[in-house]
């Protein structure tokens, strides 16, 4: 289901049973509960018999954004399928954070899930079909990357870039730190 945005309500972030995802998705679709679920193919190999097998795998696994009333929180909370709900204390950084996801699936480009990141230069693809996208540029041995964050959930997405179409940018005022007191000199 594609990202709403301008919604009355709040966004939640769902932590899911093991291999809930996709059954919470189709139930809070159900209710009429607004829903997001980042799905990506995904292609593997049997070791024993050697058969391609295509499927649909969560991007973050155990986790399902969703959007609506308290009484939607709740009702989300009795399908037994939560294990964990997370409130979004910055909902247009999540917004903002969904959307780059989501245009980047719609590239049905490659990319890596990884689970932390180490702060770097923020850029901005400037050219191709993922111009606009905004993240920590990374490098790996002999590649740039530009690493796209879900901060609530502590994870992101990387995806291999040329260098050449990144611009580097200021951080995004979510992104930038209050000193600590210490750093105060307090």
């Amino acid at each position: 289901m594609a990202l709403e945005v301008d919604l009355p309500g709040a966004w939640y972030v769902a932590h899911t049973r093991s291999r809930n995802e996709k059954v919470l998705a189709q139930e809070l679709t159900v209710f009429g509960i607004r829903n997001y679920l980042p799905l990506a193919r995904r292609v593997t190999r049997s070791p024993a018999t050697g058969r391609i097998s295509r499927s649909l795998a969560p991007v973050f696994p155990g986790y399902l954004f969703f959007h609506g009333t308290e009484e939607d929180r709740y009702r989300a909370l009795r399908t037994n399928r939560v294990a964990n709900l997370l409130v979004v204390p910055d909902q247009a950084q999540l917004i903002v954070e969904l959307l780059h996801i989501q245009k980047l699936l719609a590239d049905e480009g490659a990319f890596a899930v990884v689970q932390r990141i180490r702060v770097g230069d923020w850029g901005r693809i400037i050219a191709g079909p993922l111009v606009g996208l905004e993240g920590v540029v990374t490098r790996s041995p002999g590649r740039w990357r530009l690493t796209l964050n879900v901060t609530i959930l502590g994870q992101s997405v990387s995806v291999e870039v040329d260098a050449a179409n990144v611009e580097r940018i200021d951080p995004p005022h979510y992104a930038v730190k209050a000193p600590r007191a210490r750093e105060r000199g307090s």
